[in-house]
């Protein structure tokens, strides 16, 4: 978070309180063994402030009386904030346990009692959560009393506790010119020792608590491996949802009024993670953040994707912004799991949405083209598109082992696609995002049939042939101008369609035959290769006598044209269907 951002984001609240609330589940008439936590709601529904930790409570109802069954947790309850424009902003899930008394500071576990909390929730207006062993700017703004106007650089102290070490340490922060008001300082979070204006002690899963003149900011240590405490990005105006077993509770952050409010020239502490290092290889410094990486941006691997299509389980390499899966994906009634392994140095789990888009090959790889896309949101169940119903049981979810992340999409084709491509997009929770893109039924070098003359290959796909046309630097000729599919020519499947590339002689032959590859009609015609351009030669200003001979050869391969017309107009008079149709 940089200064200026925790200027305009904080100044507009710079009397926020200290307010602590609860979420608590009332208790219901019991009825034996229904279901439980079946309510959630908020004691404080008419506002919360940023500046102080929040409690969450949750009472069973209708459970067996003495919650004998449910035991001592615990149970997992989700949390989301979630912007003015319904949006949302952040989500985590949090751990309670079965405790005695949901009065907070009375809360001391138990068993039996139907109570579940003890679990503190933390707000920040952003994305505050460190690694062990990085270095953090912290910045504090106190355009109060004479900071801003003697005319000298001042200093000012403020405490970093965090939950391993609540004694914390003082760290010195010096004003970044003379008369800004603005004051700047580091400080490393590590698994060593707490070092005064230098270190700070901290362990996984630690609340950072950053306190001038009471007005406090938060951050988290990550990874959190317990969930036993939480830091929500959050923001004034956002709504706060308590989530368990589908039953929501909600409250809003608010200006509220109470204790501990600032003013006077006071805003909140901002803390920003210090990049001290450039992209380096996987295990270099922590303290980058960039872009998630599928294997490539500096950070080489080649697993990216593991690809598996029934029992068929295989590895690919896409590392690169272009790739080919040298398989057909889209086969109906085959379940297929696509695997993506990201990484992200500054944080294990820091991608927070991956949606896989579904491009028929041809198209614009961008979002609008796709026919059917599936979305994991972190939190949130899979968002599927499918207007088409190409797909079925359709599911989305990541897992991290501590290094990488791994967010795999699971489903079965409900139809069979020869060739489809697909545009994966990550990003993380600095909204900084990759893209990669798959194209399956990889064209791998034609085969040349046995039983054709050396040299000619087959193509029953007329995209196919063209591609290779261009790619050999021929002119497409006349004869690939009206048929090019078979459905050029027959108004059912009584026949088929193709065309021979003989690539030593270069000739294309146009084959048609009936269903049992009888030939009814054939023709072949001469290509001609890309006329090449000396350099600096404009043919605008003179003509060779081959650009004359050129027109000569186009007469040719109209004339051509005339007997090809001819010839498949008797074959469609004998065994086709009427010439009109064509």
């Amino acid at each position: 978070m940089t200064s200026s951002t925790n200027i305009r984001k904080v100044i507009s609240y710079c009397t926020i309180s200290v307010l602590v609330y609860a979420i608590i589940l009332f208790t219901n008439a019991p009825t034996a063994k229904a279901d439980p936590l079946n309510v959630v709601e908020f004691t404080s529904p008419g506002g919360v402030t940023l500046n102080d930790n929040a409690f969450f409570d949750v009472k069973e109802s209708g459970a067996d009386i003495d919650c004998s069954e449910k035991g001592a947790g615990p149970i997992s309850v989700t949390i989301k904030s979630i912007k003015p424009d319904t949006t949302v902003r952040d989500t985590i899930t949090l751990q309670a346990i079965e405790i005695n008394d949901p009065t907070p500071g009375l809360r001391t576990p138990t068993s039996n009692t139907c109570i579940f909390g003890n679990t503190f929730l933390y707000f920040s207006p952003d994305n505050q959560r460190f690694p062990i062993e990085s270095t953090v700017t912290i910045t504090q703004t106190d355009t109060s009393g004479g900071k801003a106007t003697n005319g000298v650089v001042d200093t000012i102290s403020v405490t970093v506790t965090s939950t391993s070490t609540p004694g914390g340490t003082s760290l010195t922060l010096t004003e970044t010119g003379t008369n800004t008001g603005i004051f700047q300082g580091k400080i490393k979070f590590t698994a060593g020792a707490t070092v005064t204006n230098s270190a700070l002690h901290v362990s996984a899963g630690d609340i950072i608590t950053i306190n001038y003149h009471s007005i406090l900011s938060y951050g988290q240590i990550q990874p959190s491996p317990n969930g036993s405490a939480g830091l929500l990005v959050a923001d004034v105006g956002d709504t706060i949802q308590a989530t368990y077993n589908g039953f929501s509770g909600t409250t809003t952050v608010c200006v509220c009024s109470g204790p501990g409010g600032g003013g006077g020239g006071l805003i909140r502490p901002g803390l920003v993670l210090d990049i001290v290092a450039a992209l380096g290889s996987i295990g270099g410094s922590p303290y980058v953040v960039q872009p998630p990486s599928f294997g490539g941006l500096g950070y080489h691997f080649s697993d990216g994707l593991t690809f598996t299509q029934g029992n068929n389980k295989t590895i690919h390499d896409i590392s690169h912004y272009n790739q080919e899966l040298p398989r057909q994906v889209m086969v109906a009634g085959d379940k297929v799991n696509m695997t993506f392994k990201t990484y992200e140095s500054y944080y294990s789990e820091g991608v927070i949405h991956m949606g896989l888009y579904l491009i028929p090959r041809g198209h614009d790889m961008i979002t609008p083209k796709s026919i059917a896309s599936i979305e994991w949101d972190k939190g949130e169940p899979a968002k599927i598109k499918d207007p088409n119903h190409i797909l079925s049981n359709v599911n989305a979810s990541s897992s991290s082992d501590g290094k990488f992340q791994y967010t795999q999409f699971v489903f079965t084709p409900a139809k069979s696609y020869d060739k489809m491509s697909f545009l994966v997009r990550a990003w993380n929770d600095h909204r900084y995002d990759t893209d990669t893109r798959i194209h399956d039924a990889m064209e791998t070098p034609q085969i040349i049939n046995s039983t054709l003359p050396y040299g000619t290959i087959k193509y029953d796909n007329f995209s196919d042939l063209q591609q290779a046309l261009y790619k050999d630097q021929f002119y497409k000729p006349e004869i690939l101008s009206h048929i090019h599919d078979t459905g050029s020519v027959f108004s059912s499947q009584q026949g088929k369609v193709y065309w021979l590339y003989d690539t030593v002689n270069h000739f294309v032959t146009l084959v048609i035959s009936d269903e049992n590859d009888n030939e009814l009609f054939s023709h072949k015609s001469p290509l001609q290769p890309y006329d090449i351009e000396k350099k600096g030669d404009y043919q605008f200003m003179y003509f060779t006598v081959k650009q004359l001979n050129r027109w000569d050869t186009n007469q040719i391969q109209k004339a051509m044209k005339t007997e090809e017309e001819k010839a498949l107009s008797v074959a469609i008079e004998k065994r086709i269907m009427p010439q009109s149709n064509w």
